[in-house]
């Protein structure tokens, strides 16, 4: 069984900062120091929080607890840990650039309508010129149909967890000690009940039935439960910041003004962080405002 990591026992990045304020600059941690250069993953329990730099090597787990949610998570990004100028070696992720895995319980109840998974600037992003702007718009609203994207001072991407989650297995608690999958969670949401019970339901018809507002409303995530989800994409590399579609490539790392892209969950109804992780790479560090 791979060992669980507590992120927290992990180096430090920075110092915790007063509610209401984000960090706005790379971690103050040595490139040297990074567990897996040229990339960074660094976990808080919030944007204004203290971050820690965690691993993401494939045995690694780590432990993800908030006042919302208590499990383990794995974390997987295609090239960390290759050292410069060094070709990124194959994918044992089936070309994924990043995988996240979510296991765990809920420590109240939560509407699926209010948990979302996404991004958040809170500096806002840098207005790319007109024909990036609509390749990316176009990109999302083809793939994600169901992402909220709101541009300004204060710039997000998020969308309901339920319809993001790749694969979703919904369990009763016990036999805590089983390792977490990696890859290829088995869907299984029978016990989120009425069309889900009458018989084994695959990602594509979840994703449907929850498109519906009035279906994300009227069920919650349980205290009683455990949850297991699958995160991944395919077109973002956290090691030299492209967003690729096909044949074409766009670095994004000016865009952000070297902001990392986050994986984080929340409910937005209460403002309240499940986790927070960010994707540091050096590539981004060129990018950063001067302090």
């Amino acid at each position: 069984m791979a060992p669980e990591i507590d992120s927290h026992a992990l180096a430090p990045c920075g110092e915790a900062l007063h509610a209401g304020h984000w960090r706005s600059s790379a971690p103050d941690l040595s490139l040297d120091l990074w567990p897996n250069r040229p990339c960074l993953v660094t976990q808080a329990p919030s944007p204004s929080s203290s971050c820690q730099a965690v691993p993401v090597d494939v045995g690694d787990e780590l432990r993800v607890s908030s006042d919302l949610f208590e499990g383990r998570a794995f974390v997987y990004v295609d090239g960390a840990g290759t050292p410069a100028g060094q070709p990124v070696g194959e994918s044992p992720f089936g070309g994924r650039r990043s995988s996240f895995t979510l296991r765990g319980r809920f420590k109240r109840r939560v509407r699926f309508s209010d948990l979302v998974i996404g991004h958040e600037f809170n500096d806002g992003v840098i207005d790319p010129p007109g024909w990036q702007r609509s390749l990316i718009l176009g990109f999302l609203r083809r793939f994600f149909p169901h992402l909220k994207v709101t541009l300004g001072a204060r710039t997000s991407a998020l969308a309901p967890v339920l319809l993001e989650c790749k694969r979703l297995r919904v369990s009763r608690p016990g036999d805590e000690g089983r390792e977490l999958e990696r890859l290829d969670v088995p869907e299984d949401t029978g016990l989120l009940g009425g069309f889900f019970a009458e018989r084994p339901r695959s990602p594509r018809e979840r994703a449907r039935y929850f498109r519906r507002r009035e279906n994300t409303e009227n069920h919650h995530f349980e205290p009683d439960l455990e949850y297991t989800f699958e995160f991944y994409q395919n077109n973002l590399s956290f090691v030299d910041y492209k967003l690729r579609f096909g044949m074409f490539s766009l670095g994004i790392g000016r865009i952000t003004k070297g902001r990392p892209v986050q994986f984080l969950i929340k409910d937005v109804c209460e403002s309240e962080y499940l986790c927070y992780f960010e994707f540091w790479s050096e590539r981004l560090l060129c990018f950063l405002p001067p302090k």
